[in-house]
C-alpha cells in the first residue's frame, strides 16, 4: 500500500490486489485507506498484462508453507509469468516449496541467509530507521550462552589454548583470566620459558612451557604445533604479548593456519594480527581477528571488514572482525554488523584488550559461535567495567576486572 501511495504520487495508477478484506496493524490499515482503489483477491480476479508485480503479500515472517488466500494468489501469479516481479524483504514463500520468484528483491535492513540469486534475483538492502541503540549488543545476548548441565564433567565446558607471551607476559595471562570466567573449564597458557618463569600463575590457568627462550620462534611453533595435534583443544587464542619480530610473526602465521586445518575456532588478537596477509582472512578458519584501529588500518586499509570476511560456504556466525576502542564495531558475514558502547572511561587502560580476547575465546571453547561469543564478550566487558569502576574508580588496573566478568554474567544469566 504504501508503494501504491508513492507510485500515486508520481502520477501512476498502480492496481492493488489485497488478499483480504481488512489488515491486522492499524499502520497497515491507514496506508491501504489512503489507497486509490484496493481489490480483494477471489478466484474469478482476471490477472490482466501489468508490467510489473511488486509481491508484498509475505516477508521473512512466514513459518511453514504460505497458506489460504495467500498461498492461492501465489499460485495465480505464477502460470501468468508476468515479466518482472519485485520483491519486499524477501519473496513470498521463500525457503518452502510455494514461493513466488524474483527479478529482483528490496530487503530490509540487511541481505537474509538463504538469498539465493536464481530465487531473488537482483538484491537491494534497504535500511530502516532504527534507534542508534538497537544496534548494540546487550543483555539479549546471554540467551546464547550455553546452559549448564548439572551432569557435566572437567572439560566439558571447554578447553582453550592461548599462544603469547615473551616480551610481554601479563597479557596472555589476563587473557587467561578472563576466559576462565566466562565459564570456560581448562585454559592452557604456552609461552617461552623466561616469559613463563617471570608469570604469577593464577592457581586456574595451566602453564605450557615452551623450550623457546625470549619469543615463539621455530623451536616454540614446533611445540605449539603438537600440543595443536595431541591435546584436543576447543578453540585458540593467538597474540597477547608476541612481540612482532619476524621469526614470531612467521611462526604466528604457521600455526593460524594449522588452526584452521584442524577445524578449532580461534581468536587472533594483538601482535599475531601483524601475520597476516594483508587485506585477507587465514583461509578456512573461523574464528575472530580483534584489532584496534590502527590494528586494523595495518592489515585491511580501506577494505571493508565484512567483504574480507565473506564466504559461500561457511556459517554465516563462524566469522567476526571487531575494531576495538571507545566504541566496539563488530563486523560478520551476511551484513552482521553491530557495536558495543557503554562500559567506564578506565577501561581504556592496559590489559582490557586482552581482557576482551581472553572472553571472546573462552566463549568459543564452550561451543558458542564466533558472532555471539564477540556480542556476548563485548557486551560483558563493558558491564564488568561499570563494576569494576565502582570499587576502584579512576585507580582501576585491568588485573582488577577478571573477578566482575565473571559478577556481570552471574548477574546476566540470573535476569
Amino acid at each position: 500500500f504504501a508503494a501504491a501511495l508513492e507510485l500515486q504520487s508520481m502520477g501512476g495508477k498502480p492496481r492493488v490486489v489485497a488478499s483480504h478484506n481488512l489488515q491486522k496493524e492499524e499502520a497497515a490499515q491507514s496506508y491501504r485507506d489512503r489507497c486509490d482503489a484496493v481489490e480483494v483477491w477471489n478466484s474469478d480476479t482476471e490477472f490482466g498484462s501489468p508490467d510489473i508485480v511488486v509481491d508484498c503479500l509475505l516477508g521473512v515472517g512466514l513459518d511453514g508453507e504460505p497458506r489460504g488466500s495467500v498461498a492461492d494468489i501465489i499460485r495465480w501469479v505464477m502460470p501468468n509469468n508476468p515479466p518482472l516481479v519485485l520483491a519486499c524483504d524477501i519473496p513470498s514463500g521463500l525457503g518452502s516449496t510455494l514461493f513466488l520468484a524474483a527479478d529482483a528483491t528490496v530487503t530490509f535492513h540487511s541481505e537474509k541467509s538463504g538469498m539465493n540469486f536464481a530465487d531473488v534475483g537482483q538484491v537491494v538492502v534497504a535500511p530502516l530507521p532504527w534507534l542508534a541503540e538497537t544496534i548494540d549488543c546487550g543483555p539479549g545476548d546471554v540467551l546464547r550462552y550455553p546452559p549448564l548441565d548439572p551432569t557435566a564433567h572437567k572439560g566439558q565446558r571447554g578447553r582453550l589454548l592461548i599462544v603469547g607471551g615473551g616480551p610481554y607476559h601479563g597479557a596472555p595471562i589476563l587473557a587467561g583470566r578472563a576466559a576462565a570466567r566466562v565459564g570456560c573449564d581448562l585454559v592452557h597458557v604456552a609461552m617461552p620459558r623466561n616469559a613463563v618463569d617471570r608469570a604469577t600463575w593464577p592457581d586456574h590457568l595451566i602453564p605450557e612451557r615452551l623450550r623457546s627462550e625470549d619469543k615463539l620462534g621455530e623451536v616454540g611453533k614446533d611445540e605449539v604445533l603438537k600440543l595443536i595435534e595431541e591435546r584436543g583443544f576447543d578453540a585458540a587464542l593467538i597474540g597477547p604479548g608476541l612481540g612482532r619480530e619476524e621469526d614470531t610473526t612467521e611462526a604466528s602465521l604457521e600455526i593460524i593456519q594449522q588452526l584452521a586445518e584442524a577445524g578449532i575456532p580461534t581468536v587472533i588478537d594483538a601482535d599475531a594480527i601483524y601475520s597476516l596477509d594483508e587485506g585477507t582472512w587465514p583461509e578456512g578458519l573461523s574464528g575472530v581477528a580483534t584489532p584496534h584501529e590502527r590494528e586494523l588500518r595495518m592489515w585491511l586499509w580501506d577494505e571493508d571488514p565484512s567483504e574480507v570476511i565473506a564466504s559461500d560456504d561457511i556459517d554465516p556466525e563462524s566469522r567476526v572482525i571487531v575494531r576495538t576502542g571507545s566504541i566496539d564495531q563488530l563486523h560478520g558475514l551476511e551484513g552482521r554488523y553491530c557495536q558495543a558502547t557503554g562500559g567506564h572511561p578506565r577501561m581504556a587502560t592496559g590489559g582490557t584488550g586482552d581482557l576482551l580476547a581472553g572472553c571472546i575465546a573462552g566463549l568459543l571453547a564452550q561451543g558458542m559461535a564466533a558472532w555471539p561469543a564477540t556480542r556476548l564478550a563485548c557486551h560483558l566487558m563493558r558491564v564488568a567495567g561499570e563494576m569494576t569502576a565502582i570499587e576502584f574508580g579512576p585507580g582501576l588496573l585491568s588485573s582488577d576486572v577478571p573477578p566482575h566478568i565473571a559478577k556481570a554474567l552471574a548477574a546476566l544469566t540470573a535476569d
